[in-house]
């Protein structure tokens, strides 16, 4: 009985921090702490990234406000390898004016629905940069050069007037 309620209340805590974890897959918004909690693997991801100091000032010297959306697969391999990529560039680059929103998606990507709806994902993981709720760009499942210098694209992107 008392492991049950200690399950019961560590359930309610997730679920009260907006995110579900549902065989080893995490739905809903999520904090970058935990995602860097999934497994070691996650970790040593980012611990091992090394990005391209140039691009990380780039993206640093983001100087307007900005809503960076990331949508990822706790079971996906490319979420696996690019999700703590990101994060290590975002340690690195501190950009102020950026707020960061992570949303786990489950392995068919409908679930949560409301989310895969509103950011339009198909794959994941999928980085979506927004100035005033309009979307600059987007970054979906692979880079096409490296992430930190698509992404110092999109922030350069920003600075922009909009067309």
């Amino acid at each position: 009985m008392r492991t049950s309620r200690r399950v019961i209340g560590f359930l309610v805590l997730l679920v009260a921090a907006g995110s579900v974890w549902a065989n080893d897959v995490v739905l809903g918004r999520v904090r970058p702490g935990t995602i860097l909690s999934i497994s070691e693997e996650w970790r040593k991801n980012h611990d091992a990234y090394e990005p391209s100091a140039t691009d990380v000032q780039r993206i640093a010297s983001l100087q307007v406000p900005a809503t960076l959306d990331v949508y990822f697969g706790s079971w996906c391999s490319d979420s696996r390898r690019e999700v703590p990529r990101f994060l290590k560039i975002l340690d690195l680059a501190s950009p102020s004016r950026l707020k960061l929103r992570f949303f786990g998606l489950d392995r068919t990507k409908k679930e949560p629905a409301r989310l895969v709806k509103k950011g339009a994902i198909e794959k994941v993981p999928t980085f979506i940069l927004k100035i005033d709720g309009r979307e600059v760009g987007r970054i979906v499942e692979t880079p096409e050069t490296s992430l930190e210098h698509d992404f110092a694209v999109l922030v350069e992107r920003a600075a922009s007037p909009a067309p």
